[in-house]
């Protein structure tokens, strides 16, 4: 984190030697004009003002690639008919474009993996969309902002070619941006009205969040804009390069949208993990907001769910609470989020989940409850509870906690706990549960010497959150001795 911490500190103190005069204008032909005026600058989310530099200048370029085309795509130049007819484009297919963030270009290595496993999964057009090939997306980042309007406005223009060119509808397009990439495919869908899906990869946070929604993704830019959060902590005590603040239809906040599972290896991890210095690098420096892209690359040809779940927040989420898909629906994050579109002016929806550490990303959520029994005979006791599943096939599991760690466990009462796991368990056969008692050295009266450690388990519940199946196993008020495992069979 010290590394992030001095590159974006050394890229804010480059940014202040490069302002411009608040009230500038420029105006580039057919893209359009553009300003420094209010919301673009001025506010406190945005007190350095710049103009995005001339088209000349980005050199932006589209890489298509085709199940027909050559693997290594081919260069089509904005505006450029001929290059576009020559190419392996076809108008009667739908057409993705995506496009890279800040300090990267249309040829890293992510694009390309995203492109094939688009190719592999449906036959289209990709578009990879390249402005960093010349200074676009380099620093300063506030002139790099500013060169996202011109992007997003290049994008639009290259779309209404391949409309009159070729009898493309609007709502074939679907447009993917990570950070600074999610806010040019809201420029362009701004001047799309229409245009059919924008996915928000960690949506860049300085100089957005908090800003006027003119300024940033958000969803009135396409019909469905579905948004993955993946670094949403505080840029100025966090170092959070992604927004936390939901700005699509859907807004996906897998681990909670801000530490993701596996960013928590050292730089040495992160190299032996990429193979080499500069992926592993990069990796360790922004982990969390490039797991955002991992995440939706997975999802593409997926073989299990990665399903969100709507919820208050993260902890309420944590703690089981958010298992049934009630009336706002659970949803799909990544490739397949279009099939849970809401209904026409619903926005901002919420959803929560889990994921691995390392790709298959996605894991299945089963939330448990524990009832216990009554006896006139129970006293509360410190301990952790835990369960083993028994599929139908026989096969059964480690033991789980229920709970975080040890707790009180009181006659009568109720214990929930979220288990994720990377296997989908089915129809569960039996649960076998099983509790550890927890006494103290400096409290004499908790010494197991002195009586038998006891509950009475009544009732374990599962309900598996992707299919939302609820399974019910019963204790029959039975007693427990620690350590001793009770079978609870299908009831």
């Amino acid at each position: 984190m010290k590394t992030s911490s001095i590159i974006w500190q050394t890229l804010f103190v480059t940014a202040s030697f490069f302002t411009t005069t608040l009230g500038a204008d420029v105006c580039y032909g057919d893209l359009g004009c553009f300003t420094t005026d209010y919301p673009w600058s001025g506010t406190l989310e945005r007190p350095i003002a710049s103009l995005p530099r001339a088209p000349e200048e980005l050199q932006i370029k589209f890489i298509l690639r085709t199940r027909s085309g050559p693997s290594d795509g081919q260069i089509v130049q904005p505006g450029d008919r001929a290059a576009l007819q020559a190419s392996s484009f076809d108008g009667r297919k739908p057409t993705k474009f995506i496009s890279h963030g800040f300090i990267e270009n249309g040829f890293v290595s992510w694009i390309t993996d995203m492109s094939q496993a688009f190719l592999r999964t449906e036959d289209c057009n990709v578009f990879g969309v390249d402005w960093g090939s010349g200074d676009g997306s380099m620093l300063p980042y506030t002139q790099a902002t500013a060169n996202t309007q011109l992007v997003g406005a290049t994008i639009a223009q290259f779309i209404n070619l391949l409309m009159q060119e070729t009898g493309a509808s609007l709502s074939s397009f679907h447009l993917i941006g990570h950070s600074l990439g999610s806010h040019i495919m809201g420029y362009a869908g701004d001047r799309l009205p229409g245009v059919g899906r924008i996915t928000g990869l960690d949506p860049a946070q300085p100089y957005f969040q908090g800003t006027d929604p003119v300024v940033r993704l958000d969803p009135t830019d396409a019909q469905l804009v579905d948004v993955i959060h993946s670094d949403g902590g505080f840029f100025f005590t966090s170092l959070g390069l992604g927004m936390y603040d939901p700005v699509g239809h859907l807004d996906f906040y897998p681990n909670g949208g801000i530490e993701m599972a596996g960013c928590d290896q050292g730089l040495f991890d992160y190299i032996a993990l990429n193979g080499g210095i500069y992926e592993g690098g990069r990796e360790f420096v922004a982990c969390n907001h490039l797991k955002s892209i991992e995440y939706f690359d997975d999802s593409i040809g997926a073989t299990c769910p990665m399903m969100g779940y709507p919820c208050r927040d993260y902890d309420r989420f944590k703690d089981g609470h958010c298992m049934d898909c009630g009336s706002q629906g659970c949803a799909q994050m990544g490739y397949h989020a279009d099939q849970y579109a809401p209904s026409a002016g619903v926005t901002n929806l919420k959803y929560y989940l889990n994921t691995a550490e390392r790709s298959p990303h996605c894991v299945y959520h089963y939330q448990i409850k524990l009832t216990l029994g009554t006896s006139s005979s129970a006293d509360d006791m410190d301990g952790t509870p835990e369960i083993s599943i028994i599929t139908q096939s026989g096969a059964s599991t480690g033991y789980f906690e229920i709970t975080s760690g040890s707790i009180k466990l009181q006659a009568g009462n109720t214990y929930q706990y979220l288990l994720t796991s990377p296997t989908d368990y089915g129809t569960i056969r039996e649960v076998r549960f099983r509790w550890d008692y927890n006494w103290s050295l400096l409290n004499p009266g908790s010494w197991p010497m002195w009586f038998t450690p006891k509950i009475w388990v009544d009732t374990v519940q599962v309900m598996a959150g992707e299919s939302q199946q609820r399974m019910t196993f019963c204790g029959f008020n039975s007693e427990l001795t620690e350590n001793v495992v009770m079978g609870l069979p299908s009831c």
